[in-house]
């Protein structure tokens, strides 16, 4: 089978360096920075509510880290991170000379880490724009995030809609709550102790058409909307309690003047006892 090395050309980079880039950082986003070493981490940024603000995959790289993130989030990110900078000896840089590969067959040397999220989203790193031949599609990296269940902000996710535990960050490695205080962690750690994740994304197959944002009536009740649908792959955010047999539910969509029908699959990252959150 061919190597399908795509350059993810919706992904940009964004470099932290500097004497205090490593404290600079645990103390705002959710993931563990201490445990970024030579393998990339999955984290994201907070409200001070507790909603999602941007989710990224961190590298570090010549005494830098490296974060790769959504292109269309990334100068709003820069100046909030400017914001919570203060007196931090830091610098903060777009980087144009990076870009993002994948290989979701994981099946190159070049590319030589595992994607932190899910093994099956292929392998990923971060490297020189023009150091790679690439020629597979984007959207072949987007029907496997789709298809596997995985939201992200940007693409996928309006900034500070949602719960990062109702985007399954939880479920992703996306938030340590080991690690101590970051934005929002006193609204997430609660959501997490008790279980309060009502909804959650996850992913559906339909031959028929859906809008994003489109409701899910289910047995007569709004359980949800549509995110994304490409082809007859999709995710959506449902109440996932909802649903009376949520491992393979066939269920019917009422719109306003006709019927729709999707098979709605929890992603297979998610645990055994469904709609609560992994402890």
């Amino acid at each position: 089978m061919e190597k399908r090395i795509i350059k993810l050309s919706d992904r940009s980079i964004l470099s932290i360096g500097g004497k205090d880039s490593k404290s600079f950082l645990q103390a705002i986003i959710t993931c563990d920075v201490e445990k970024i070493s030579s393998d990339p981490v999955y984290g994201a940024i907070l409200t001070p509510q507790g909603k999602l603000l941007y989710d990224f995959i961190i590298f570090k790289k010549n005494n830098e880290f490296l974060l790769d993130i959504s292109k269309l989030n990334i100068k709003d990110f820069k100046k909030l991170l400017t914001i919570y900078k203060l007196r931090s000896d830091i610098s903060i840089e777009e980087r144009l000379d990076l870009s993002v590969f994948v290989d979701i067959e994981n099946k190159t040397e070049d590319i030589k880490f595992l994607d932190p999220r899910l093994v099956e989203m292929g392998s990923r790193d971060i490297l020189e724009s023009e150091s790679l031949d690439y020629g597979a599609d984007l959207i072949l990296y987007k029907n496997q995030k789709i298809k596997l269940g995985v939201a992200e902000t940007g693409d996928d996710l309006v900034v500070g809609e949602i719960f990062p535990m109702e985007a399954n960050l939880d479920y992703l490695k996306g938030i340590d709550f080991q690690k101590g205080c970051f934005i929002g962690q006193e609204v997430s750690s609660r959501m997490f102790r008790k279980g309060t994740a009502k909804k959650r994304i996850v992913n559906f197959t339909s031959n028929d058409h859906f809008t994003n944002k489109e409701e899910i009536v289910y047995n007569g009740t709004r359980i949800g909307t549509v995110i994304k649908k490409i082809g007859a792959n999709g995710i959506a955010l449902i109440k996932v309690d909802k649903i009376s047999n949520p491992d393979r539910e066939t269920t019917t969509i009422t719109t306003e003047n006709n019927q729709k029908t999707m098979v709605i699959n929890l992603p297979s990252f998610f645990p055994k006892q469904t709609g609560t959150t992994q402890k």
